[in-house]
């Protein structure tokens, strides 16, 4: 049940300070249990993409490691992504540019030559890991909104090294993007326009700190909250309303130094 008021940022603090307890309560989830269960089981029978490709829970875990779950119908996609050589420039996981994508193709084209990749430990341990860190976000998500993409940018965050990193990840992008206060149309802008906005309003050296990598969560789940509220049941939310020509809901977009 989504909860209301301030709830985006309360929910938040308090799924950091009972991780343990929630995530009992992710795992005892019988959908969750269930699929974590068929994976270990029969995923040492998966000898190759095709093997793969043919088991439908095994495949909807594998994505979902690399928060690639609602792909899963596009058959002959994902099964070009998993069989072309991610080394190779002209593959296509190359010519999208995407981190998930480009993560799967690395972690899964070994089971193009190796029919006993599923036999190592390792590798199901990782997709293990993969999908309930994705599912148990998902879990938190839906009970305020923004929390799925918090929890996402505090596990992802301290990894920017560059604004294109930001650029390629929707996840990452929006956080920031809200975080700043930038209206959705900034996403409507061609690339190297929203590159060169960023790097006036970004300090990537502030993503190096756990501090300002906090501050710039509480600032995008306040905005979230704020931009998904409405104002009438809330009279200090006025202070919000559109700004412009633009129909921007929150303050007018400033360069921000995430670590005041």
């Amino acid at each position: 049940m989504q909860l209301t008021g301030t709830s985006s940022l309360l929910w938040y603090k308090l799924a950091g300070s009972q991780t343990e307890a929630h995530m009992k309560m992710f795992e005892a989830q019988p959908t969750t249990a269930r699929d974590i269960e068929t994976f270990k089981e029969e995923i040492a029978n998966v000898k190759s993409v095709d093997d793969l490709m043919k088991n439908r829970t095994l495949l909807t875990v594998v994505l979902s490691a690399f928060q690639l779950e609602g792909e899963i119908d596009k058959y002959a996609f994902v099964e070009k992504m998993l069989t072309e050589d991610p080394e190779d420039d002209d593959s296509l996981v190359n010519k999208l540019v995407e981190p998930r994508w480009t993560k799967l193709s690395t972690a899964l084209y070994g089971l193009n030559q190796d029919p006993d990749f599923f036999l190592n430990e390792t590798n199901v341990n990782a997709i293990l890991d993969g999908y309930k860190t994705n599912e148990f976000e998902k879990f938190e998500g839906s009970n305020a909104e923004g929390i799925r993409q918090a929890m996402y940018f505090k596990r992802l965050g301290g990894d920017i090294e560059e604004i294109p990193q930001i650029l390629a990840d929707k996840s990452l992008m929006e956080v920031v993007r809200v975080g700043l206060g930038l209206p959705e149309s900034f996403l409507s802008l061609d690339y190297e326009q929203q590159k060169a906005r960023l790097e006036k309003e970004v300090d990537i050296e502030d993503f190096k700190d756990p501090e300002k990598i906090d501050k710039m969560i509480e600032r995008y789940l306040i905005m979230t909250e704020i931009n998904n509220t409405d104002p009438a049941a809330n009279p200090l939310l006025s202070l919000f309303q559109p700004v412009g020509s633009g129909g921007f809901v929150g303050p007018q977009p400033i360069a921000l130094d995430i670590g005041v």
